[in-house]
């Protein structure tokens, strides 16, 4: 099975999760797929099963993500297509029809110099895009709105699926971002592939030559020959009968050669031009390009899936691949017991092997973390723990004051070592007890507003027999 998330993956996706009930998962696969995984990693796994899954049982239906998809892919397809025709239509513009011959510095500006402008232009937009007061969210939305004309009946669902990204952000707004700026590099790749069709259209069906004129031909001469011979820079050394001489710049002027010496020095300039436009137009959009796909999968890649419905639809799936699964359970977990509930290792240690799948190490009782901390539970931390379970009553909750303990636990312990809330309220008798749904609702709430994708909650409940 294909692992690895795409755009088109995750419009599916979210498109299933805020539409249908979704039908029970195979949990034989799930299991055997997570197993020895968490946080991040589980759930990107997980969710691509479920979402394999879901698929396979709607197999006759068309999905979000294919309409998506192809629209995109048409979408693309026609950019390509106008901005190549555009290239040509450019090229042709620029041959002066009198003379049958391009003006050199006019065209060197127009097909190198207004695309190196552009990029200059988006670098230091980029480079300012926290300046701007909304961002450049903006953008993105562009592809939003093309394609959501596109996709036609399914449009209602494809705006609501593209309001969640946009509203979130995160890792698939990023993703959006990417797959926008390759779109756009796509098509000025096929624009500069115009301009190089052009010229050479007009070179194999029509006689040219290159020209330049100027009121200060001396001072010109040497500008020009300046700028070329940087221009051929990258490719000189290789091809240096492909970088223009100043013979040839001195012998090309208008009204210093005739019109048939012009012509048979063509050659001398298309050459220059053509490496010219490839290296400085086409290659650098091609780059951008490729670092638009690897950014796109980067961020694909690190989707941790926090939104409240995805760690609702996680809850509801390990909820019951947790108990008597297979892999043993990770021994050397450490358990702070904050504020004090009172409870024994001895009285939860069934419920965290059975349900947690850890078995409890150390078990130190703290207070809700103040700036000095506990020294005990700190050399714990450092000594580097499977997994940190944070013990605390169901109505004991004060959000600032857990959230410094968690960040207490998360920088010492570090990014990836799983933390683990266990909500149990104690009887009178100093018996562990089920929260109420109450306490159930505010601590989930909690724990998915820290899109943590290394900590997870948990509530007590007694054994069913």
């Amino acid at each position: 099975m294909k692992k690895r998330w795409t755009l088109r993956d995750l419009v599916d996706f979210e498109s299933l999760l805020s539409g249908e009930k979704s039908r029970a998962p195979d949990e034989a696969e799930m299991r055997e797929s997570v197993k020895g995984l968490e946080g991040a990693k589980a759930r990107r796994l997980g969710m691509r099963i479920w979402l394999e899954q879901q698929r396979a049982l709607r197999s006759r239906r068309e999905f979000p993500g294919e309409i998506w998809s192809n629209s995109r892919f048409l979408i693309g397809a026609l950019i390509g297509v106008l901005m190549f025709l555009a290239g040509i239509g450019v090229m042709s513009g620029l041959l002066n029809r009198e003379r049958m011959g391009f003006h050199v510095p006019m065209l060197v500006g127009v097909t190198i110099g207004l695309q190196v402008l552009i990029l200059i232009i988006a670098a230091m937009t980029w480079v300012l895009r926290s300046r701007f007061s909304k961002g450049l969210g903006f953008v993105p939305r562009i592809l939003g709105w093309l394609i959501g004309k596109a996709t036609g009946r399914r449009r209602i669902l494809w705006r609501k699926t593209w309001e969640t990204f946009r509203l979130e952000g995160g890792k698939a707004w990023e993703a959006l971002g990417w797959n926008l700026l390759r779109l756009t590099q796509a098509g000025a790749v096929m624009f500069s592939l115009g301009l190089m069709a052009g010229l050479l259209g007009c070179i194999w069906f029509l006689e040219v030559g290159f020209f330049w004129e100027s009121t200060t031909p001396e001072w010109m001469m040497g500008k020009i020959w300046q700028f070329s011979t940087w221009l051929s820079l990258p490719w000189s050394w290789l091809f240096p009968e492909w970088a223009p001489t100043m013979e040839l710049i001195g012998k090309t002027r208008w009204n210093a050669a005739s019109k048939d010496e012009i012509f048979a020095l063509a050659a001398g300039w298309y050459r220059f031009l053509f490496a010219a436009i490839f290296v400085w137009g086409l290659l650098p959009r091609l780059i951008l390009w490729m670092l638009a796909v690897w950014k796109e999968r980067a961020a694909m890649a690190a989707l941790d899936f926090q939104a409240k419905r995805h760690r609702e639809l996680w809850r509801g799936l390990m909820g019951t691949l947790r108990v008597d699964v297979s892999e043993p359970p990770v021994d050397g977990v450490l358990v702070l017991d904050v504020g004090g509930t009172g409870l024994k290792k001895e009285q939860l240690r069934g419920f965290l092997l059975r349900r947690l799948r850890v078995n409890p190490g150390e078990w130190i009782e703290v207070a809700v973390w103040d700036r000095k901390g506990d020294e005990a539970a700190v050399s714990s931390i450092r000594s580097g723990p499977a997994g940190v379970v944070l013990l605390a009553e169901g109505w004991a909750l004060a959000p600032p004051r857990m959230s410094a303990l968690r960040e207490k636990v998360r920088s010492l312990a570090g990014a990836n070592t799983m933390i683990y809330f266990l909500v149990s309220n104690v009887s009178s008798e100093g018996r562990p007890l089920e929260a109420t749904e109450e306490e159930k609702k505010i601590w989930r709430d909690y724990v998915d507003s820290l899109a943590d994708a290394s900590a997870e909650v948990f509530f007590y409940e007694e054994e069913k027999s």
